[in-house]
């Protein structure tokens, strides 16, 4: 990217922007269809109406806790085992791997009769 300059920097921050809309997008979808498919016909407005509120809730905290977290990681940015840095981006593989074992979580639990449709 740091070689990259005039219209070649332009074209490729567009794709990469485009790509993370389209990505975004998708993602939201797939969560819904998954959620849709995890909980029973009854329970579907009791799941959304919750998934929302968290989704709400955690949108609003994010921005300060990853602050906090970025803020931590430059103070300590010398340690001993592992740097500030080092933690921070061991911290955020983590929370994207439970995040995706447990997007697969909804499919084991499911009975016998749907899984087969």
């Amino acid at each position: 990217m740091a070689n990259l300059h005039g219209t070649e920097l332009k074209i490729l921050v567009n794709i990469a922007s485009l790509l993370k809309n389209v990505f975004s997008a998708t993602i939201t979808t797939a969560c819904n269809i998954l959620q849709n498919t995890a909980v029973k016909q009854e329970q579907r407005g009791v799941a959304n109406g919750i998934s929302v509120t968290l989704m709400s809730m955690f949108k609003a905290i994010a921005p300060a806790a990853a602050g906090i977290l970025f803020s931590w990681a430059q103070k300590h940015i010398t340690g001993l085992f592992l740097p500030g840095d080092q933690i921070l981006f061991l911290m955020l593989n983590m929370v994207s791997v439970i995040g995706l074992v447990l997007t697969f979580k909804p499919f084991f639990s499911l009975p016998n009769s749907v899984r087969s449709s």
